[in-house]
């Protein structure tokens, strides 16, 4: 008999991997303990070589369903006698080196005992077990333990800490286990007063609210959302005006899967990634006959696809359960702000947006919005916005893994930043566009949050070029009072860097073409790039083509209004100045005029064509919020698409970008209808893809930036391409500006890029 360690690395906190330690050891008949620690779970037992092996095998086989196991180690220890099996007391001595458990939607048994009149714990709004619930919303310090969060305040009651004790029961060791003697209380706030407390009451008085057409908000997981009744078309229409939210879809929440499949399509790949325990919002196909009486104008205007999603706390459960519709369930803000977390704000901020307030007194340190899944024509999940439930992990890339610590800053819209500390890495939940004040305040308190919890500062600082991002501003300040090194990383090289690493591509032995589309990035020759393909051979980097460049004006107007992308990008092409003129009043025109002849500045981003594409065809020439214009001619190409599939195999095959538009507007001029040109305008695109990869020679490519968020253009792409080439695409993050992160971590952690004058990126990796 000997005495033998394990240490088990990973997503192994939060996730009841003690309890289920404990009972594998005791159906094994060893002694011992476990315990967590700030770098993942240890145990010690006494044991034979090959019961010690057994029991080895059985941990990994068997894992909690959350838990996801990085790295083991077993060993043998000077020997120490056990009488029997314990979960001894954490410690946190060492800094944590630890994965962040996100949070997780509400289990099957927990909605059985939501829902059983018989359970202790019926319709109680807060119910977890170690499978589910609250996790990385409410942690405040490492490791993971309820005095580590924000149920420290709620001291468990004697039945609570029974079944904590109980190692046969399914709450043992639930460290957010709670019930409605000790637990999170409720309040209905109306006018600034709270007019209710108990449960049942306040349940009733907002699904009468949501009947007479009434606003609530109500704070979940990650902040709070705003609710109204999905069918009444007056109180969507109310919560767009109050909100100033003209026409960005809303989501949707449903009671329950029959009634989401009477307004969308959602294939077993989309009910899957519902029910997941992430329980994002996913963005499915309207049904031609929707079975819902639904306010489809004012939801989502002209829209073909909504956001849905499904009750992930209990607390939404008892809700949608007793008001039985679709609610609209958007982020608790005002335009262009962060999703509100803090109670007092709400109480100030949105008291002009709702009727009733819900309010709980369980304090959220992490906020987050909800996660947003896509799904393209082969019914692959497209990641478009990743937060609640999915955040802040990143698992299987080894290229992270180094001994600086390095804090990368990322982008300007779509913002999030990345964390290394050897061997983990974390890219943090969506936090929204810098150029809000409220949101830069957000990012700041968000890393401040993040250094605190892995008690540690970086060593490195990894920034945008662009020198008006709030986060190339506030890393090199952070940089500066730490007197750290700040490295600055081109944009569309960190959008192919992550796509790389994302898919073990960065030692590949065959050549690459990085695809890297989006809106904006200042690139190393001081124009605005976005239509990249670089070349990715022997560790290194070139850029080899782009879209040919056209003249940027006007600054951000520019993106606010495709009308300008439509003058800038399109009026080249003979018969379109008429067209376009007719879009600007006289005085509008001549200062247009006026910046086209003095324009130093060029672009060659495949968002603004997106834009000009969309205000040529009369689908927006000013839009009120970012990608608008681009939503919409994905839009009419879909509809297109799906009436008339055989109608790309009519498509010509041209050899230049400039040709295949060319033949656009003669189309376009020709009358033809605007869904086929919006069609043949994404097949152009996937052509001069198919055209730049054969001339480089490549079977391999891989895909990045926002533009890749457009599920037709990916459908196409894979479509048209998958036969004669192999495709890449992003795994775990979206392809839009929150991957950004990601990529200048890789480049600062293994110092990668070394620029030069002909524009190349030199690639040397040391794991």
């Amino acid at each position: 008999m000997h005495t033998y360690h394990l240490h088990i690395s990973g997503q192994v906190q939060g996730v009841g991997f003690r309890p289920f330690v404990m009972r594998l050891a005791m159906r094994l008949g060893l002694v011992g303990w476990v315990s967590n620690d700030n770098d993942g779970v240890h145990l010690e037992v006494n044991a034979t070589p090959q019961a010690f092996q057994h029991l080895v095998d059985c941990v990994l086989a068997e894992k909690p369903t959350a838990a996801k196991i990085t790295h083991h180690s077993a060993y043998q220890v000077d020997f120490q006698e056990f009488h029997d099996f314990k979960i001894v007391s954490s410690s946190s001595q060492a800094q944590p080196n630890l994965l962040l458990t996100p949070d997780m939607a509400t289990c099957g048994e927990c909605q059985q005992e939501l829902f059983d009149p018989q359970s202790r714990r019926y319709q109680y709004p807060f119910l977890t077990c170690t499978n589910c619930g609250v996790r990385y919303s409410v942690i405040t310090q490492l490791p993971y333990d309820r005095v580590h969060t924000t149920m420290r305040p709620f001291e468990p009651c004697a039945a609570c800490w029974e079944e904590y004790h109980d190692f046969a029961h399914r709450l043992c060791h639930s460290q957010t286990q709670s019930c409605a003697t000790c637990g999170v209380q409720l309040q209905l706030w109306q006018n600034g007063q709270v007019i209710a407390t108990e449960s049942p009451e306040i349940i009733q008085q907002v699904v009468a609210a949501w009947q007479a057409g009434q606003i609530v908000a109500i704070k979940g997981v990650g902040g709070y959302l705003l609710t109204c009744d999905a069918t009444q078309s007056t109180a969507v229409a109310t919560l767009r005006q109050r909100k100033n939210r003209p026409t960005k879809p809303f989501a949707l929440m449903f009671p329950d899967v029959d009634t989401l499949q009477q307004v969308v399509v959602a294939s077993p790949e989309a009910l899957a990634i519902l029910q997941s325990p992430a329980s994002p919002i996913v963005l499915l196909p309207l049904r031609e006959n929707v079975l819902s009486e639904i306010a489809q104008a004012e939801v989502a205007p002209s829209l073909t696809h909504l956001g849905v999603m499904l009750p992930y706390m209990p607390l939404f459960m008892l809700l949608c359960n007793a008001f039985g519709k679709p609610l609209v369930a958007t982020s608790g803000n005002l335009s262009h702000s962060p999703i509100i977390a803090d109670d007092d704000t709400a109480l100030q901020a949105l008291a002009s947006v709702a009727n009733l307030i819900v309010s709980h007194n369980r304090t959220i340190v992490a906020p987050q919005d909800d996660s947003v899944v896509g799904l393209d024509d082969t019914q692959k999940p497209m990641l478009l916005r990743r937060s609640r439930g999915l955040a802040p992990n990143l698992l299987g890339l080894p290229w992270t893994s180094a001994p600086i610590r390095t804090l990368a800053m990322g982008a300007q819209m779509k913002s999030t930043f990345a964390l290394a500390i050897s061997p983990n890495s974390y890219v943090s939940q969506y936090l929204g566009s810098l150029e809000s004040y409220d949101t830069q305040v957000r990012y700041k308190d968000s890393i401040a949050h993040f250094l605190r919890l892995f008690q540690t500062q970086p060593e490195q600082i990894i920034v945008d070029k662009h020198p008006d991002y709030f986060a190339t501003q506030w890393g090199k300040t952070l940089a500066q009072t730490l007197d750290i090194p700040c490295i600055e990383v081109q944009h569309h090289t960190a959008h192919l860097v992550a796509v790389l690493a994302e898919n073990n591509l960065l030692e590949s032995t065959e050549p690459v073409l990085g695809v890297v589309f989006d809106g904006t990035g200042l690139g190393d020759d001081g124009q605005i790039w976005g239509g990249e393909f670089f070349k990715y051979a022997d560790q290194s980097a070139q850029r080899v083509a782009h879209f040919p460049y056209f003249p940027a004006i006007l600054g951000d107007k520019m993106a606010r209004e495709p009308r300008i992308a439509a003058l800038c990008a399109l009026g080249q092409y003979e018969g379109v100045s008429e067209k376009i003129l007719a879009k600007f009043t006289p005085v509008e025109w001549q200062v247009c005029q006026k910046r086209l002849a003095e324009a130093s500045l060029h672009t060659s981003s495949i968002g603004r064509l997106f834009d000009a594409w969309a205000s040529w065809l009369g689908l927006a020439d000013k839009i009120s919020y970012e990608g608008e214009a681009a939503l919409l001619l994905q839009n009419i190409a879909y509809q297109f698409y799906k009436q008339n599939p055989a109608t790309t195999h009519s498509f010509g095959e041209s050899a230049s970008i400039e040709t295949l538009l060319g033949e656009l507007v003669g189309d376009s001029l020709a009358s033809k209808s605007a869904g086929f040109v919006a069609l043949k305008f994404h097949f152009a695109l996937v052509h001069w893809i198919k055209t730049q990869a054969e001339q480089a020679g490549v079977r391999q490519v891989a895909f990045s930036g926002g533009v890749l968020q457009n599920s037709l253009l990916v459908s196409l792409i894979k479509k048209y391409l998958s036969a004669d080439f192999v495709l890449y695409f992003h795994q775990q993050l979206p392809p839009n500006d929150e991957n950004i992160a990601l990529g200048q971590l890789i480049v600062g952690q293994q110092k990668q890029i070394i620029h030069s004058t002909q524009q190349t990126y030199v690639f040397s990796h040391t794991r």
